[in-house]
């Protein structure tokens, strides 16, 4: 049960209006997902309580034996009547979870007047960050195809996919571990502190972190690049990075 309504259901006109406003129809691979959203139902609930629910199929049931999948879009709108957050996960198996977090209510207000809204969906290279128009560094991936995007004052990572406009966000700490891996670098209060690394992002170059990128991907496979892996790298990496990490201590 849903607030007195049973499972299955379907979005509400609200809860509609909120999802599709992170799924631009401009962008083919979002468009996609708002005709898969369509096609579905709200069969239960989530993991995580109110306005965390799962779509799916009209006689299914929800599978909350595994966890939730990766982010595919993520977004802020911001009402007179209330801050909303929006997070729609990935599909896996004609299921997609989303969340609908009204900041300090219980439940989505009525009426919307709208002030503004921002999301990393309608982000495309050469823009600046969404919201507060902050700097992105752009790393080329693949020539025309592939661009990541790393936006320090929002501490984001996403890869652009350039045919389907999909931004998919990267988790920073997977990142950063290929990143330690890529540069050698061993010394764990470097290592282990994957929080610093938007503050020293100046301190990695493009082929450091398009090679992080590329290790990274190799394992989850977020998406399909078929570039091979450069097997050399800077030399002196570890060298330069012991010093520089040690230059507050002075």
């Amino acid at each position: 049960m849903d607030n007195g309504r049973p499972f299955p259901r379907n979005l509400t006109s609200i809860e509609n209006i909120l999802l599709f406003s992170v799924l631009p129809e401009n962008k083919t691979g979002y468009n996609a997902c708002r005709n898969k959203i369509k096609a579905l139902v709200v069969t239960g609930s989530g993991r995580f309580g109110d306005g965390n629910f799962i779509l799916g199929k009209k006689d299914t049931q929800p599978d909350l034996s595994f966890p939730s999948s990766p982010v595919f879009a993520i977004g802020t709108n911001i009402y007179k009547e209330g801050t909303i957050d929006i997070t729609i996960h990935e599909e896996v198996d004609d299921e997609i979870e989303f969340d609908i977090s009204v900041l300090n209510q219980i439940s989505i207000p009525e009426t919307l007047t709208e002030i503004k809204r921002w999301n990393y969906s309608e982000w495309n290279p050469g823009d600046k960050a969404p919201d507060d128009g902050s700097y992105v560094k752009e790393v080329k991936i693949v020539e025309n195809k592939y661009i990541l995007a790393i936006a320090t004052l929002h501490k984001r990572i996403w890869l652009h996919e350039y045919k389907s406009g999909i931004n998919f966000l990267i988790p920073l700490s997977n990142f950063y571990n290929e990143l330690m891996r890529v540069c050698s670098i061993k010394d764990t209060k470097v290592a282990l502190n994957p929080s610093s690394f938007f503050e020293n992002l100046k301190n990695f170059n493009d082929v450091e972190l398009k090679l992080a990128f590329l290790s990274y991907n190799k394992y989850l496979k977020r998406v399909d690049i078929k570039e091979p892996i450069p097997i050399d790298s800077p030399a002196n990496k570890e060298k330069k990075f012991f010093s520089l990490f040690r230059k507050g201590k002075n």
